[in-house]
């Protein structure tokens, strides 16, 4: 195979996120207790025999990179090759910053020219999937197009949020259709494109000047379809585009059935990422722990059920967390009941105070397309008086500085944010 070079994009803002990416960028959110996004399409790279890997990033970025830091977890600390963060060119107009997927390689066409490759692969930083990407590009050389496009079948209701492909039987696309609203294709792109790097180059370079806000799934892969020679490249396996506050929440609670989709139990391949120093978990002899992924440092001496625990979180005696997810460093106070909920990072929950998700008749205010489902998200460093009750489908986030909400409490529905 030729030497193919890994772009991964992850600069998206991730507003269907809601509060959880108030403070970080998507590809950084954390996901199944102690791993973040982007560690899945790293860990993929590197699995793959990808030594060289450019990170392109925009939206808050600063988490991200500290948890990215050299490339050390994914053997990525080394000169020749190895990992690198390309940031966005603050100029003198909004231009320059990327106003799309593909502008977003075109605005580092200087140094992309100069890297010593066959193929670029480009990748999404905000993708849940495991997989081997040399079958991929093994079957793209030997197809001779321009293009390929990772594609799965998604169930057919959910085809309007997807790029879909319609192929023919040799593979190659003949149709390529934007988020449609009606379609008899269930192929949907996985946001995975294998080029060329003198197509690539040739194709940003063209299309920038008809479009400003360049972008591979409303530009460049149609353009392809009618000009060129592109191919869809078919994967069988669990990915998620961990694109709203609905689709997190689904797949981290799929991660507590008997037979998961996303297999990261019972194989020696699991997914890197940056070490924990964390001690060992602590279960009292009081506390009971039901179908949950509970992370290192964590010390329980309440009820946890159906949930997942990041590391170094904390549940009191007399505490109850159930269907809920819950992020590094929080702590559960005595007697307080967490159900059906999302509690960012270093969130404290006061004594005897009850978060009660779970009922959906009254969506969110605020974001009633994204927080419909009965769940309640509590943002990043938020102190909650002891006693307060907050009700389901409610976004509730603290002073940045201080955490303070008011005393009061919040009623189905509801939106509190301090800033």
């Amino acid at each position: 195979m030729g030497r193919t070079v890994a772009i991964i994009l992850a600069g998206g803002e991730g507003k269907r996120l809601s509060i959880l990416t108030r403070y970080r960028a998507k590809p950084a959110v954390p996901f199944a207790g102690r791993y973040r996004i982007i560690d899945f399409t790293m860990t993929n790279c590197v699995r793959s025999g990808i030594n060289e890997v450019y990170i392109m990033t925009q939206y808050i970025y600063h988490s991200l990179i500290r948890h990215l830091g050299s490339g050390k977890p994914w053997d990525l600390d080394h000169t020749n090759g190895g990992l690198h963060i390309l940031h966005p060119h603050l100029g003198f107009k909004p231009t320059d910053w990327y106003r799309g997927t593909a502008d977003a390689v075109f605005q580092n066409y200087e140094f992309l020219e100069g890297i010593y490759c066959d193929n670029f692969l480009i990748l999404s930083g905000d993708h849940v999937y495991i997989m081997d990407y040399s079958d991929f590009i093994l079957s793209h050389e030997m197809s001779g197009v321009d293009a390929s496009v990772g594609v799965v079948n998604v169930p057919k209701e959910m085809t309007s949020q997807f790029g879909i492909v319609t192929d023919d039987p040799n593979g190659r696309i003949i149709a390529f259709h934007e988020k449609p609203k009606h379609v008899n294709s269930t192929l949907a792109s996985m946001g995975i494109y294998l080029f060329k790097k003198e197509i690539l180059l040739s194709l940003l370079k063209k299309l920038k000047a008809r479009y400003e806000n360049l972008d591979f799934g409303s530009h460049v892969i149609p353009y392809l379809v009618e000009n060129g020679k592109i191919s869809a490249y078919r994967f069988n396996d669990f990915w998620l585009d961990i694109g709203t506050v609905k689709g997190y929440y689904e797949a981290s609670m799929g991660l507590l059935k008997k037979n998961p989709k996303l297999r990261l139990f019972g194989t020696m391949e699991t997914i890197l990422t940056v070490p924990d120093d964390s001690p060992p978990l602590f279960i009292s002899k009081d506390a009971s722990v039901e179908n949950s992924i509970i992370s290192d440092g964590c010390r329980i001496f309440g009820t946890v059920s159906s949930s997942v625990l990041s590391p170094r979180v904390e549940v009191e005696k007399g505490a109850i967390v159930e269907n809920s997810i819950v992020f590094h460093d929080s702590i559960i106070r005595e007697g307080a009941v967490v159900k059906n909920a999302i509690l960012d990072k270093e969130v404290i929950v006061g004594k005897g105070v009850r978060i009660y998700g779970g009922r959906t008749e009254v969506p969110n205010k605020t974001q009633p397309d994204y927080l419909n489902f009965g769940l309640s998200l509590i943002g990043k460093r938020t102190r909650i008086p002891s006693g307060l009750k907050i009700g389901s489908n409610c976004i509730v986030s603290g002073s940045p500085y201080s955490g303070y909400i008011p005393r009061a409490d919040i009623t189905d529905g509801e939106t509190i944010i301090v800033e």
